[in-house]
């Protein structure tokens, strides 16, 4: 069964919420290590692991986001002849 409108619609707000609501927490680990929370290599270490976890996660919501929109063009072609 194919995915209507309104289900990728509602996949695609619930997908971006995530990647804002993820984008907003990374932001402040970033922020208190930056700050000094923790200091040295281990402060150095974390700040770049999430900077490393960010751009996982920012790819992952992308391809995501890209797979719905791989959905659009069966949806509105349903209703369209059988080959």
């Amino acid at each position: 069964m194919m995915a209507t409108q309104e289900e990728i619609d509602a996949a695609r707000r619930h997908i971006e919420r995530l990647r804002d609501q993820h984008a907003n927490d990374v932001i402040a680990l970033v922020r208190l290590v930056d700050d000094g929370a923790l200091k040295g290599e281990a402060g150095d270490t974390l700040a770049a692991d999430l900077r490393a976890w960010d751009q996982g996660f920012k790819d992952m919501f992308t391809r995501a986001l890209s797979l719905l929109d791989s959905l659009r063009p069966a949806e509105q072609s349903k209703g369209a002849a059988p080959r």
